[in-house]
């Protein structure tokens, strides 16, 4: 971070009553080098599949969102570029790994053409998947997805009124948050409500819920953060475009973003730690990774986007972890593990999903 905004955000947050330490200390060191990472069971899917999203409540509680049976022809002319041609469209599925295998559920009024891309697991009995119905179609027949697993069996959720398009899912024990452009939305007991967050939120990123039940997003127009009822903007990053936040707890939270002043052209990454007192620098990742804290305190950085890059923060330097999957693989998720050191990461090569774990 800049040393202007550095300045800027430690005076305003002292104005706010929200400094009382020094805003510069140390990053809490993790623990001992965490285990190696290995490929682990896939789940047995069709030909050509592939898993997008990761979430856990525990050990043998893992669940994931797939795609499967997707087959397409591929092509390429010198000059005239490449594609695929599709042949059988893909069709979701959500896998469950219970400790010792996975099981596979089929997703009722999802079809056989459809995506899954986000998933969150608050409780065994309270699992969120959010996806699309015909994806690859180019006329107006495709159609946002939303389902829920309540214990039991998955059940198709009728989205809020006025046809938000959510993403961003956020679940805990009985409900769950998510983002809709500059609206955030809950579902609980059955019900939708809009928690007023008074447009202090705008182009809402992501959504991470700490456990004491404070809800914070990362919004193109600062960090927010509610009670369940009152939302507040966090003060200082009034020219922060906040991609990312992770809230461990009450006295734990990170943030990454850029800094992106009016009166310049120039962007600046930022990244920034609370300790429940005061902000305090952290080391920026190498781009705009997920950000996953396990249960050794070891913070992990995961590029979701450009062939998955894994990073972890050691001292103030991010190291990168190379990963044993197959060349030309693509990571499009992970997940910590509550309780536990593990982290999962998984993704697809061009036919079959990809699943490594450090448990």
């Amino acid at each position: 971070m800049r040393p202007a905004l550095r300045t800027r955000i430690a005076a305003l947050a002292a104005a706010a009553g929200l400094l009382t330490a020094p805003a510069l200390t140390a990053v809490p060191a993790a623990a001992d080098e965490p285990k190696a990472f290995a490929p682990s069971p896939a789940p047995l899917l069709w030909p050509r599949s592939g898993i997008e999203a990761v979430s856990a409540t525990g050990p043998n509680d893992v669940w994931a969102a797939a795609y499967q049976g997707y087959q397409g022809i591929d092509w390429s002319i010198p000059m005239f570029g490449a594609g695929t041609i599709r042949v059988l469209p893909p069709k979701p599925a959500v896998v469950r790994w219970n400790g010792s295998s996975w099981r596979t559920y089929d997703l009722p009024g999802a079809g056989g053409d459809g995506v899954i891309d986000e998933i969150s697991a608050g409780s065994p009995a309270n699992v969120w998947v959010i996806g699309r119905i015909r994806p690859q179609s180019s006329g107006g027949d495709r159609a946002p997805y939303l389902a829920r697993w309540d214990g039991t069996r998955w059940q198709e959720v009728q989205r809020p009124p006025g046809g938000c398009h959510l993403s961003d899912p956020a679940a805990d024990a009985t409900g769950a948050w998510f983002s809709c452009g500059g609206d955030v939305w809950r579902w609980q007991n059955g019900t939708w409500t809009e928690p007023e967050t008074g447009g202090l939120g705008r182009f809402v990123q992501e959504i991470s819920l700490s456990p004491d039940g404070t809800v914070w997003a990362a919004t193109a127009s600062g960090l927010i953060r509610g009670d369940g009822g009152t939302w507040t903007r966090v003060p200082g990053f009034a020219d922060v475009d906040w991609y990312r936040v992770l809230a461990v707890s009450a006295t734990e939270v990170y943030a990454t973003g850029w800094n992106r002043p009016p009166d310049s052209t120039v962007s600046t990454p930022v990244a920034v730690r609370w300790d429940g007192r005061a902000w305090h620098d952290l080391p920026v990742p190498p781009s705009g990774e997920r950000l996953i804290k396990t249960g050794d305190g070891t913070l992990w950085a995961l590029d979701e986007f450009n062939w998955g890059g894994l990073h972890r923060l050691t001292g103030d330097t991010w190291t990168r972890v190379r990963l044993p999957v197959p060349a030309q693989s693509f990571i499009s998720g992970g997940t910590a593990v509550p309780g536990t050191s593990a982290l999962w990461v998984v993704g697809k090569t061009k036919d079959v999903p990809i699943v490594v774990t450090n448990r």
